[in-house]
C-alpha cells in the first residue's frame, strides 16, 4: 500500500525562506513531483501541511556532502 503525495494549493506565493520551510518538507522523495504539479496547475503557492507524507525525510543533505562534492577550481591546490 503505497500513500500518494497531496499538495494543497495557497492563496499567495511563499515569499520568505522560513515559510518555506515550515509549509513543506523539502527533503521528501516526492517534493519534486509536487513542484511539478503546483506548476502544472498554476498554483501561486501551495504546501505540504496535509500530505500524508509531511514527515517523510529523503536523505538531509550535510555541509560536508556540498563541500566534498564542489570541484576544484584552477590553481587553487
Amino acid at each position: 500500500m503505497s500513500i500518494t503525495p497531496c499538495p494543497s494549493p495557497l492563496p499567495s506565493a511563499l515569499r520568505d525562506e522560513s515559510a518555506v520551510e515550515a509549509q513543506r518538507n523539502l527533503f521528501c522523495f516526492s517534493y519534486d513531483a509536487c513542484l511539478h504539479l503546483a506548476v502544472k496547475r498554476g498554483w501561486d503557492g501551495w504546501t505540504c501541511r496535509h500530505c500524508p507524507l509531511r514527515e517523510q525525510r529523503d536523505s538531509e543533505p550535510r555541509a560536508r556532502d556540498y563541500a566534498e562534492s564542489r570541484p576544484r577550481t584552477q590553481g587553487q591546490d
